[in-house]
Formats: structure tokens, C-alpha cells, sequence
């Protein structure tokens, strides 16, 4: 038992020993630090993504315009068509006719019309149409387009002559057409307007149209006239065609000097104009 002790005891005083001579040591000083990284190559570009489809309502409004002629014999010439901001009007009842609508009412050309009304603040869009329009038909879709946010306060002015006339015309003035939604229609009846700057002679040599040119007048130097010769010069409404037909009686309305028969006459209104808007 002794024994057992006491190699117990040498065992412990020998690992006492051994612990003891171990040399903890001071840490050793930093190394240098390495050389900087190389920067990788860029990676390559990705892919183009794919056109997003083309939005169905934008931030414009469109609408198609599109002019009936209810007169039997009276043909229309091309029209100007005009989306605008309320403050512009093509012509005022009882005021003189500008320069640009005598050109449309005397020799059926709407380009001066539009491009006067372009130069205003309130015009958004407007077209001159390329082609007359027949008696007793429908012409073709106009299309226009205005920024999405006029169309709450938006209106519509068109004119087109009557051609076999001296300075008649028919349309609309600053009709408003706000607030229209994508789909709807709106069907507006047009009067027609003497436009006060032409005498209304009803004479061949006075007049455009086919009326004229089958009477031996007619063309280019029948349409417009820079002289005003109308006693009135006032735009106003226009009180009809006044044919030969009962000029040798006193008890009727007739007019010698008039090429017009009973058929050029028209009751008002003399067009029909559908707005739809499309977008």
C-alpha cells in the first residue's frame, strides 16, 4: 500500500515538474502584408429585354370624325376638321368672315383654316380632309388625337362648303364633345352658314362646281375672290339657294341669272357629324 502510494505521489511531483518547464514565450512580431489582389475581368453584358406591348389607352385620346352630306344635289368640299381648348372659334355669327374661311366658303380649300387655327394657343389637333364629299353620302374617317388630359374640356369645329353655291358652308363651331368615353358616339345636325363675303349671284362665271362647269363657268377662277361684294359681310345664317326655276313669275321666288335648278336646293340641316372616340 505504501508502495502504491508513493509511486502515486512521484507520479504527481513529476507532472508538477513537467508543466512547470514549459515555455509560454512572447508572440512574434506581424509579417509584411501580402501584395494587393488582381481585380477580376467584367462579366458580359446581359440580353436586350424583350419591347413591352404597345398600352391601349396611353396618354392620348383619339377619335374618328366622319361627315354625312344630307343635301340631294349640293356637293361638299374638302372639309377642315379641328380639336381645340375652348376660346377659338372658325367664324362668329354677325362678325366678318377672316380671309381663311372666305377661302373655304368661296373655293372649298380648308387648308388656311387649319393652318390659322394652329397657330392658336388652344389648338390640339386638326386635319384638312383630301377629298369632297358626294350629295346623299357618307365620307371617310378623319382621325384626330389629343393629349388625354384635354379630353374633359374638349371641342369640335369643322367647315366644308356647299360647292355649288357662291359662299355657303356648313359645320360645326366649338361644339363640345368633353368627357367623352373610349367607344362612345355623338351625332351633331349642322346648319349652313352664308359666309357674307360673295354675292349670291348663282351665276356660272360666279361659282365652282359641277353646277357651274355644266353650265360653260366654273373653275379655279370662280372660287375665291380677295373682293368682298356681299352688302352685308357678316357671317350669318344662309337663306337658301334661289333657282331659274320660277324666275318669269312674279308670284314666286326665282332668279334669272341663277344656272340652279329645284334640285340644288337643301333644307337644313345640310350635314350629319358622327365623333367617336376610339382610344
Amino acid at each position: 500500500m505504501k508502495t502504491k502510494l508513493f509511486k502515486l505521489s512521484l507520479l504527481t511531483l513529476l507532472v508538477t515538474l513537467a508543466t512547470g518547464c514549459v515555455d509560454d514565450g512572447d508572440t512574434g512580431a506581424v509579417g509584411p502584408q501580402g501584395p494587393a489582389g488582381v481585380d477580376g475581368s467584367d462579366g458580359a453584358d446581359g440580353q436586350d429585354g424583350n419591347d413591352g406591348a404597345n398600352g391601349t389607352n396611353g396618354n392620348t385620346a383619339v377619335y374618328t370624325v366622319q361627315i354625312t352630306n344630307l343635301t340631294y344635289s349640293q356637293p361638299l368640299s374638302p372639309a377642315a376638321i379641328i380639336m381645340h381648348e375652348p376660346g377659338y372659334y372658325a367664324f362668329v355669327e354677325g362678325q366678318s368672315a377672316s380671309v381663311e374661311l372666305e377661302q373655304l366658303a368661296e373655293g372649298g380649300d380648308p387648308s388656311g383654316i387649319v393652318s390659322t387655327a394652329s397657330t392658336q394657343v388652344q389648338f390640339l389637333d386638326g386635319i384638312a380632309t383630301s377629298g369632297p364629299i358626294g350629295p346623299r353620302s357618307i365620307g371617310s374617317e378623319s382621325t384626330l388625337v389629343v393629349p388625354d388630359l384635354d379630353a374633359d374640356n374638349l371641342r369640335l369645329s369643322i367647315a366644308t362648303m356647299l360647292v355649288d353655291t357662291n359662299d355657303a358652308f356648313t359645320g360645326l363651331n366649338a361644339m363640345d364633345i368633353s368627357n367623352m368615353e373610349v367607344g362612345d358616339s355623338r351625332a351633331f345636325m349642322a346648319p349652313s352658314w352664308d359666309s357674307g363675303t360673295e354675292a349670291n349671284l348663282e351665276t356660272a362665271d360666279t361659282m365652282p362646281g359641277p353646277a357651274a362647269a355644266a353650265a360653260g363657268g366654273g373653275g379655279a377662277t370662280a372660287g375665291f375672290n380677295a373682293a368682298r361684294d356681299d352688302l352685308f359681310d357678316r357671317v350669318r345664317l344662309h337663306a337658301g339657294a334661289v333657282t331659274n326655276a320660277n324666275a318669269n313669275d312674279a308670284s314666286k321666288e326665282g332668279l334669272s341669272t341663277s344656272i340652279l335648278t329645284e334640285a340644288d336646293r337643301w333644307d337644313n340641316p345640310t350635314a350629319k357629324i358622327l365623333v367617336t372616340r376610339t382610344r
